[in-house]
């Protein structure tokens, strides 16, 4: 604390001052900062909206539930919901019917349920009486929907509407609108009486699930009464394991924003650093008369706090706007990798802000503190001496160098296991990147080194001065590089990353989807294709081969999985496989097991020869595991079998798609033509796309789910272009004194601009080179480490050379940006004046 209130108020006064001389250099970092935290603050917002939304939506579906009953493709038939409650008389028991539906174009979940059942759980208060009451339960068209809904919809209480279901366009009444206490939760559902709910899905007599709420003594009974084909589950474990499908993706993004606040904590560090540089010869006579370490300590600190302060005020103001951009990303990228989410309502959680304001003041204190402990442990007169520092930072040089050798070491060990946590993956990531960090002003000199003795025959003097002077000044230039090495490399590794991945799928959908025409339901969740239609498309003229699947989720060991039925014929070659027993194709082909996907094999350590066990129609039952196969359709895990064994273990004979092989003789776009006609003729409810249109479509659901990454990229590369922008104007503007002595000497205002020019640009370059190596290091720990244990997923290795290319040319423009006005600045002011002592 300072001293006297005088004395407080004169440093004060002088710190002001200073930073009123300096406006462009405050200014770049208050933006720096501020878009720091403004990523960390709208990713975790957007982040925990859509968390929140899930949580929302299944405490409103389950509510106090303990158990639910579930059963096959088919469902459950209600006569088993009859019978737990006359024959167990589990009162606290209530049937549900799901599905999928929409209404002018938006999607709704349909729920249909016994409100006398209901009673008994108190879950779904949808507060109707009198008349509202008798029409939900009496009449056959009669839904419910929450205010919210009704309200963005336009629709008024016993108005008729059509909503699509099942392939179909239905007419219904809306029976009452209903208050919520989770508008957010409850926007997206539509109610009805269950047997209105079974009409409209086309499912009579069929039951989706059977919500429970039991005691242990009941859940035994329950259990040795249940038919084989169904199955008791435990309802919180089934939503925590719904919840894991994305949290691995929320992590990734919530590193992806910390990442940019780490470059704008090496901005912080570079500004605090150059704020004392630029005054040391006034600390020094502060120090001279008398006011000690601590009080200078106490000053630079807390102006660097309140410039934090205020930029991450403006910082977590710029998140909450950004955050509702980024949560329909988010929503979106969920719903194309992992579940539907409908819920897109931004919502702020107060901890979110807390954390982003709290994070930017604690990288503020950590980046400030070495350059204010430089500040006050030096004696005076060595604090006024420019040669002093400078000694000073090369003697740490080579200990800088050391631990940076030592953090990568660290980061490789943790990187060496194959089975490591996600966490354990980003500290890494993060060791490598400071300890290649700590190394840049020792590469920095070596490269000037080797730059004058390669090349010293060819430099002008003024060449010669602007490459000394990099080396020279290494405590100013050191950091410059590394802020920018790191913001490049940045680029770098995403951009490799998501080549890469682009890449494997673009080689996984031309060995899956070689069939030449694909058909299926319009609205993924109706039923499959009919015989008939099935029968009708493969006599069509042109038809060399068919083969069908079906696609379904059940329950597993591990939870709720997809498993595709397939029938596989000679030339199919849709699964490429990743490893598997001798013979396994042969033994898939004679139903005697199943392969299971890439990710769903690294989460669970299964491998080829092993065991999953499968709820069927026919109770538990251990598959043998053929092989593991290549997937990139999802991170949860797929599990597929040939379509006779998944009959004889499943009362299901439903087709899901339909894949036609065209003979030699038939053009793909005729044989295209010819479906579409006959689906058609059939109605609205089915559709046929060819296998190009079907990769293109896989192939925008990718990009669109990377279009957050890019998103993220582009505001990490701004806060660094931001940062090193600040940077090496300062720098370079703290040397105009240096510059009017050159002047003095004889030096022209041309020469004075190239050389400045020259050695950003020059500094620019060495960032770009540096950033190659680290963002290439960068980009194989994200797809080997951080996307492997994250979605399971194994990547070809893509270095386009238009990323790298593209990271250079970056460095350079920044770095030949940040020096235009400080040539500008040097080239112009006169001589005598910027020699003047203050």
């Amino acid at each position: 604390m300072l001293a006297h209130p005088f004395e407080a108020s004169l440093l004060g006064r002088s710190a002001w001052r200073f930073t009123r001389q300096h406006r462009w250099q405050s200014s770049l970092t208050f933006i720096g900062v501020m878009l720091g935290v403004c990523m960390v603050v709208a990713v975790d917002l957007a982040n925990s909206s859509a968390r929140r939304a899930f949580e929302l939506s299944l405490a409103t579906v389950t509510g106090p539930i303990t158990h639910q009953i579930i059963g096959g493709p088919g469902g459950i038939s209600a006569s088993v919901y009859t019978g737990l409650r006359t024959e167990l008389g589990l009162r606290a028991s209530a049937p549900l019917v799901t599905g999928q539906v929409s209404i002018a174009g938006q999607p709704f979940t349909l729920m249909g349920t016994d409100p006398f059942s209901e009673s008994t759980l108190e879950r779904f208060s949808l507060g109707l009486t009198g008349n509202g009451l008798s029409q939900a339960l009496l009449s056959d068209d009669a839904v419910m929907l929450a205010a919210r809904a009704a309200y963005k919809l336009n629709l008024r209480v016993d108005q008729q509407f059509d909503i699509r279901a099942a392939g179909r366009n239905l007419p219904v009444t809306l029976a009452g609108i209903f208050p919520s206490d989770n508008p957010a939760a409850t926007e997206s559902l539509l109610f009805a009486d269950i047997a209105v709910a079974e009409r409209l899905l086309n499912r009579l007599g069929r039951l989706d699930r059977i919500d429970l709420i039991l005691d242990s003594n009941d859940r035994i009974k329950l259990q040795e009464w249940l038919p084989a084909d169904l199955q008791l589950v435990e309802s919180e474990a089934r939503n925590e394991s719904l919840q894991q499908m994305t949290d691995a993706f929320h992590i990734n993004l919530t590193a992806m924003s910390l990442l940019a606040l780490l470059v704008a904590a090496l901005l912080i560090y570079n500004t605090v650093t150059l704020s004392v540089l630029q005054r040391r010869k006034t600390l020094g006579i502060y120090r001279s008369l008398g006011v000690t370490g601590r009080e200078i300590f106490a000053l630079i600190l807390s102006e660097s706090m309140l410039l934090s302060l205020l930029a991450s005020i403006a910082g977590v103001l710029l998140g909450l706007l950004l955050g509702q951009f980024l949560v329909q990303l988010v929503t979106r990228t969920v719903n194309d990798l992992f579940f539907t989410l409908h819920v897109t309502a931004f919502l702020i959680d107060p901890f979110s802000l807390v954390k982003g304001l709290s994070l930017g003041l604690g990288f503020t204190m950590l980046a400030a503190t070495p350059a204010a402990f430089e500040a006050t442990r030096s004696p005076p007169v060595s604090v006024q001496q420019r040669s002093a520092l400078e000694q000073r930072w090369r003697g740490r040089v080579p200990m800088l160098l050391v631990a940076g050798v030592v953090m990568l070491l660290l980061g490789a060990l943790l990187v060496r296991s194959e089975q490591g946590s996600l966490l354990e993956g980003f500290i890494a990531l993060t060791l490598m990147v400071l300890g290649f960090c700590l190394m840049v002003p020792a590469l920095v000199m070596l490269l000037t080194r080797a730059l004058l003795i390669l090349f010293a025959p060819f430099l002008t003097g003024t060449a010669r001065m602007s490459v000394r002077g990099i080396s020279a000044g290494i405590s100013r230039t050191g950091m410059a590089v590394a802020a920018l090495t790191v913001a490049v490399s940045v680029t770098i590794g995403v951009g490799v990353m998501i080549s890469s991945f682009r890449h494997t799928v673009v080689t996984w959908l031309e060995q899956s989807i070689n069939g030449d025409v694909y058909v299926s339901r319009v609205e993924r969740f109706d039923g499959g294709l009919t015989p008939d239609l099935v029968d009708h498309l493969q006599r069509l003229p042109g038809v060399a081969l068919t083969t069908t699947n079906r696609i379904v989720n059940v329950e597993t060991e591990y939870g709720p999985m997809r498993v595709l039925a397939m029938t596989r014929s000679q030339g199919d070659k849709r699964m490429p496989i990743k490893e598997g027993v001798a013979d396994a194709a042969e033994l898939f082909e004679r139903g005697r097991g199943v392969f299971v996907s890439e990710p769903l094999a690294y989460h669970q350590q299964l491998e080829s020869g092993g065991e999953i066990s499968v709820y069927t129609d026919k109770g538990a039952h251990r598959f043998a595991i053929l092989g593991v196969f290549y997937d990139y359709t999802s991170s949860r895990g797929v599990i597929r079998l040939h379509r006779d064994l998944y009959r004889q273990w499943w009362d299901d004979d439903s087709i899901t798609g339909l894949t036609l092989y065209r003979s030699t003789a038939t053009g793909q776009e005729d044989l295209l033509g010819r479906v579409r006609d006959t689906l058609q003729s059939q109605g609205s409810q089915w559709r046929a796309a060819s296998n190009r249109e079907i990769r293109q479509v896989i192939l925008d659901i990718f990009d669109r789910t990377f279009l957050i990454t890019h998103v993220l990229r582009m505001l990490a590369v701004l806060v660094a272009f931001v940062g090193v922008l600040s940077a090496l104007m300062a720098l370079q503007l703290e040397r105009l004194r240096e510059f009017a002595i050159l002047r003095a000497t004889g030096m022209t205002p041309w020469q004075i601009a190239c050389m400045v020019l020259g050695q950003t640009g020059l500094m620019g370059m060495f960032a770009g080179l540096l950033a190659l190596p680290l963002g290439l290091l960068m980009a194989e720990i994200l797809i080997e480490v951080i996307n492997r244990r994250a979605f399971g997923w194994s990547m070809q290795h893509l270095v386009p050379a238009g990323v790298l290319t593209e990271a250079l040319f970056v460095s350079l423009a920044a770095a030949l940006l940040a020096g235009a006005y400080p040539a500008f600045k040097a080239s112009s002011s006169l001589p005598a004046q910027a020699l003047r002592e203050e």
